[in-house]
């Protein structure tokens, strides 16, 4: 049976500005968006004080809410999904790696099964956050899970995951590099630069060679030298890419932020939380990579101050997107929905607010809180009692 649903009195976060209409949501999508809708026997939803938007997009997370995604369970994702749409989450990518090619090629193995097809937020694919970056950048990550970049191998882990990769992130500058990011665009995902020492130039030949997308910009990169701009100037330089930035106001500093903003405009910015299993718990400690964590102010770190991950949920991402950047809370869908739609190949029917796109919306409160999520249509959060 088909199932309708009216809501009515809410603001809607459209490019143009705040607007007040109804959405007519059928079967997952939306088909109308105006004044004075109607629709026999459909569930009707009272927006009114609380402001509408896509549903968040988050293209580089590790987990949340306990539960990780460095794992061959496919419950843990399909739990992760249903936690997730209470921070304003409705899709996803899922980032993971395993301990060596084997094990890798096991989790995409094991969890490709749940892609497109989780209760709640979405799982639209993977992002592979290594093993081909550079040891001198490795950051959380230990160093014997690192390795040359092989086309070959990659074209396993793809296989495995039945086609679903959708970014790889990887160091330009390592041997074969250019070769595998040729290999990942041909496979229909996104190559990423990220976890990298790479020089201007050696950027430049990544860039050539079809990487368009920048993971986590300053986080475990080289840093910007008056000499030697490496991949930060080079990233915000290039019109071609789209950046990652989080905003838990402890990876990076706010006004670092702001610089990359300024550069780089509402089109080409990609908020990500870079969540670990930790994210929402509210804990002070827990364990990564077979490691103790300390966690404090937004962020997990390990006893040397190597920054693990985020801890901060991507509603709070969202709050600090327009605190930090001083923008509307349009720009600020832009930044969290539309543009990460674009990165996991997904835009055609998720980031925006239109008839004809997936009814994954976000209701805010008027201090930003989220109080309802509809994940296709259907309620996946309701936080209005």
């Amino acid at each position: 049976m088909s199932h309708r649903l009216l809501i009515r009195n809410g603001v809607l976060a459209l490019p143009s500005g705040p607007a007040r209409a109804d959405v007519l949501c059928q079967d997952g999508r939306i088909v109308a968006i105006g004044g004075g809708l109607s629709a026999a026997d459909a569930e009707v939803i009272n927006a009114a004080g609380l402001t509408i938007g896509p549903g968040f997009i988050d293209v580089h997370v590790h987990g949340g809410g306990g539960h990780s995604f460095f794992t061959q369970d496919s419950d843990r994702i399909r739990a992760y999904a249903a936690w997730a749409p209470k921070n304003g989450v409705t899709s996803f990518l899922i980032s993971t790696l395993g301990r060596d090619a084997e094990d890798t090629e096991a989790t995409f193995s094991a969890l490709s099964p749940v892609v497109h097809n989780t209760r709640g937020a979405e799982a639209l694919g993977f992002h592979m956050e290594g093993p081909f970056i550079n040891p001198v950048r490795h950051g959380a990550f230990p160093p014997e899970m690192l390795r040359a970049p092989v086309r070959e191998e990659f074209l396993r882990f793809q296989a495995a995951a039945q086609g679903h990769i959708r970014q790889v992130t990887l160091a330009p500058e390592l041997p074969l590099a250019l070769d595998l990011a040729g290999a990942i665009s041909a496979s229909g995902a996104i190559p990423s630069m990220g976890h990298t020492d790479a020089t201007t130039e050696q950027c430049r030949a990544g860039f050539d060679s079809g990487i368009r997308h920048v993971t986590h910009l300053f986080n475990a990169m080289r840093p910007i030298h008056q000499r030697e701009g490496g991949p930060i100037v080079s990233a915000l330089l290039e019109d071609a890419v789209t950046c990652e930035l989080i905003f838990d106001g402890a990876h990076v500093d706010p006004a670092a932020l702001m610089m990359a903003y300024r550069i780089l405009g509402p089109h080409r910015a990609v908020v990500v939380t870079d969540n670990l299993h930790l994210a929402g718990l509210g804990t002070e400690s827990g364990r990564f990579a077979g490691e103790e964590v300390t966690v404090s102010g937004g962020k997990a770190a390990k006893a040397d101050g190597t920054i693990v991950g985020s801890v901060e949920t991507m509603d709070q991402h969202f709050r600090n997107t327009m605190r930090f950047l001083g923008i509307n809370i349009s720009t600020a869908f832009r930044l969290c929905s539309t543009n990460p739609a674009r990165v996991a190949g997904a835009a055609s029917r998720k980031g925006q607010l239109d008839r004809g796109m997936d009814a994954d919306l976000v209701f805010l409160d008027g201090d930003l809180n989220v109080k309802l999520t509809l994940c296709r249509g259907e309620i996946a959060y309701d936080g209005r009692l």
